[in-house]
């Protein structure tokens, strides 16, 4: 009996932190300025570029579930909205300034 116990215990901990657990985005990467950056800068800044974007997909799959439970936070997923934006603007700003001195 105390083996039941304690395997259902465990089992029901591992999903708690899921059930509790709040939709995190981070910030967006530093960007290298393009008009200095090295092609392994600016390689490294697109990666960090997609992991972003990709993260941040999954933080608005993240308030779309939420919302499923009556949950939304419509003005976070806006704001991350705008962050991508912003943030893919910048990038190719600075790719265009990188390609002008013929990188």
């Amino acid at each position: 009996m105390k083996k039941a116990i304690l395997i259902t215990t465990f089992v029901s901990c591992l999903f708690v932190p899921a059930a509790f657990a709040a939709c995190e985005q981070g910030e967006p990467p530093s960007l290298p300025d393009g008009s200095t950056a090295t092609e392994a800068e600016m390689g490294q800044a697109v990666q960090q570029v997609k992991a972003y974007i990709a993260a941040t997909e999954e933080y608005q799959a993240c308030l779309t579930a939420e919302g499923r439970r009556g949950k939304m936070d419509i003005d976070s997923y806006n704001k991350s909205t705008e962050r991508m934006e912003r943030l893919a603007a910048a990038f190719n700003r600075q790719l265009k300034a990188y390609k002008s001195r013929g990188g």
